[in-house]
């Protein structure tokens, strides 16, 4: 776990220190932490009950979604994965039906092509599983600066999909600096199993 050494410790500091642990983790024992965290994910009642699911196309040494995608279209899932544009600095998201829809988008993360992928509103999104750095268990989140997931969220009008945070145990914190324009997470899934971030039971 990572320590803050008081509650004004840095998103930067907590950046660099959650990317230093995670990196720090060997492939092997990452394979199965990823195996562990899609299992404890799937076994959601949030995730069973979606039909519409938005997953992030990993890249380094984040948690592989990319086994979790194959495994959830297998299920009869929609999936949905974002696009950057840069013009707008927003998140786009399309659907996607196979892995080899995929091409080298925003800093090399693997994207959807609008050319062939149907677009999304993202109100219709059932569950997000969301990328992040550090998190604590009231569902803080410290992502990586870009602010793409807070402006994706704040675009939908009315009840807001769950949003399910995946991550290693060594990401979770006791407390991460929060503003007032932060969506908090509902769920933190990692390989230990699932943080109730709300209170809700059908999480």
């Amino acid at each position: 776990m990572i320590t803050t050494a008081n509650e004004t410790a840095s998103k930067a500091s907590l950046r660099m220190e959650a990317i230093r642990l995670r990196d720090s983790i060997s492939p092997e024992i990452k394979k199965i932490r990823d195996k562990a965290i899609q299992n404890n994910l799937f076994e959601t009642a949030a995730f069973i009950m979606a039909r519409l699911v938005m997953f992030f196309a990993s890249i380094r040494s984040e948690p592989n979604t990319l086994a979790m995608i194959d495994a959830a279209l297998s299920m009869n899932k929609t999936i949905v994965l974002p696009r950057v544009n840069r013009k707008t600095r927003a998140l786009e998201p399309y659907k996607v039906a196979d892995l080899s829809e995929l091409v080298p988008g925003y800093m090399d993360i693997p994207e959807p092509q609008p050319q062939r992928s149907a677009g999304v509103s993202a109100g219709d999104i059932d569950i997000i599983v969301m990328p992040g750095l550090a998190f604590d268990k009231t569902g803080g989140r410290v992502g990586y600066g870009g602010g793409y997931y807070d402006r994706l969220l704040s675009d939908i009008k009315g009840q807001l999909p769950v949003l399910a945070a995946i991550a290693y145990d060594e990401q979770i914190v006791e407390r991460v600096p929060v503003m007032s324009y932060d969506v908090k997470v509902d769920m933190i899934v990692t390989e230990s199993g699932v943080i109730n971030c709300k209170g809700v039971a059908a999480w």
